[in-house]
């Protein structure tokens, strides 16, 4: 499994434009072949500082979601929202198992 997550914040005037665009984004993700989750949250301590959690069954499945035509639209129009650099990291998960069993 591959695990990404995001952060991203805005402006506050922009914050509703990036909620739609979060929303339009995470819907089409979600119909990706190999999308296991996909979806944003938003900061308790910060209303316009936003995270983006996804989980793929493998690498080459989030490889085929980052040349999907939704990911450059996404990415054209996030840049004009947002107010700091955004923080990407993917992980490479080899074994996942459910609390509290954590042998």
């Amino acid at each position: 499994m591959v695990i990404v997550i995001a952060r991203a914040g805005c402006a506050a005037e922009k914050r509703d434009e990036l909620v739609e665009l979060a929303r339009w984004m995470q819907n089409e993700s979600r119909q990706e072949p190999g999308c296991i989750r996909y979806a944003f949250y938003v900061s308790l301590e910060d209303p316009t500082e936003f995270v983006a959690v996804e989980e793929w069954e493998s690498m080459e499945a989030l490889q085929v979601h980052f040349q999907a035509p939704s990911v450059a639209g996404f990415g054209a129009k996030l840049g004009d929202l947002l107010d700091r650099p955004p923080e990407v990291n993917i992980h490479v998960v080899e074994k996942t198992t459910d609390f509290p069993n954590v042998d």
